[in-house]
């Protein structure tokens, strides 16, 4: 008995013609002919390949090891080559770390010590000119500082005994007394940077012009430091104000003579802050030390200024606590005429 063949869908599926062109004839379809081989490429032609391929370039690196490059490298030049790179370096939490890093070899051995002016600062770590720069930069406010310092703390300091700077003398050796909310005492633990530094800014607000008292700081700089010259030179609003209090608490202000501050930017200081100022500053002549900020003016200069703060004294438009501050400049000034460097 013959059987009928039954077609299944799949099976035995016979090979399909193509059809033959001039360019390409009919293939053999009896099987006996050659199977084509697959074709090999050379070394060199695949490494010829790969090189016009796109390579990743370092923008293109995840946020999280920009930064590590970053913090290791020290480098400000990073977020700058870039707007891609400066955008993904620009995170809140990102510029904290680095702000961290930059002073962590300072405030490791020094962050809650008072130093004075005999206090040695030789071994003081970290890197004075990398400190001096990301000072600079426009984010670094106050409140950036504060909470840069806290946190750092928080993870560095926890048990650390910490001691305010202020002065418990006068240069006569007299006790002296500060009336604060925040206890100014040392304690151990408990560090709250915000209340520290908003109790010494109470306390020393509060003084009258060029209160004398004991040399006072901290060391939360490295003493080779350079403050930002719109700091020195003036005219500050009451932010600037609180981050020039910040460096003189930190002791930049011992560290200013000689010509880490051209005669120049004193000279402004002097004008902004004294001379011409609406009201003159009580509390930059508690920051800063007048025989200092009159140091190296040329002689012209600086008689000439004496002159103008003569004239407004005779003028007399200011309060008692204005003119105080102007015979005290005054005074200071003269002594500063009066010095080798202003002899000719």
């Amino acid at each position: 008995m013959v059987l009928t063949p039954v077609r299944i869908r799949g099976k035995r599926k016979a090979p399909s013609r193509i059809k033959s062109s001039k360019l390409r004839p009919n293939p053999s379809i009896d099987g006996n002919g050659p199977s084509p081989k697959k074709m090999k490429r050379s070394l060199s032609n695949v490494l010829a390949t790969r090189s016009l391929r796109g390579r990743p370039t370092l923008q293109s690196l995840p946020a999280e090891v920009l930064e590590i490059i970053f913090l290791y490298s020290a480098s400000l030049s990073l977020p700058r080559s870039s707007p891609i790179i400066g955008a993904k370096l620009s995170g809140r939490a990102t510029l904290l770390r680095h702000f961290m890093w930059t002073f962590h070899d300072t405030w490791i051995d020094w962050l809650g010590i008072p130093v004075n002016c005999n206090t040695s600062r030789d071994d003081v770590g970290g890197d004075p000119r990398l400190q001096s720069e990301v000072f600079e930069l426009p984010w670094v406010k106050i409140d950036f500082i504060l909470q840069a310092q806290q946190t750092w703390a928080d993870t560095h300091a926890k048990d650390r005994y910490i001691e305010h700077c202020l002065p418990k003398h006068d240069t006569e050796k007299n006790p002296l007394t500060h009336t604060s909310d925040h206890p100014i005492q040392g304690h151990k633990g408990e560090f709250n940077a915000r209340q520290c530094f908003e109790a010494d800014y109470e306390v020393v607000s509060s003084w009258e012009p060029v209160k004398d008292v004991e040399c006072w700081a901290q060391c939360d700089v490295h003493p080779e430091f350079r403050a930002p010259r719109s700091l020195i030179t003036g005219p500050w609003d009451e932010e600037q104000l609180r981050r020039l209090f910040w460096l003189r608490r930190a002791g930049w202000a011992f560290h200013w003579d000689g010509e880490s501050v051209d005669w120049e930017s004193r000279l402004e200081c002097l004008r902004n802050a004294f001379i011409d100022a609406p009201v003159p500053s009580v509390l930059i002549t508690n920051l800063l030390d007048l025989l200092q900020l009159g140091q190296g003016l040329p002689t012209d200069i600086l008689q000439k200024e004496r002159r103008r703060i003569e004239q407004r004294l005779e003028w007399g438009a200011d309060d008692a606590a204005g003119r105080e501050v102007l015979r005290e400049v005054y005074s200071g000034t003269e002594l500063c005429d009066e010095s080798p460097l202003h002899r000719h």
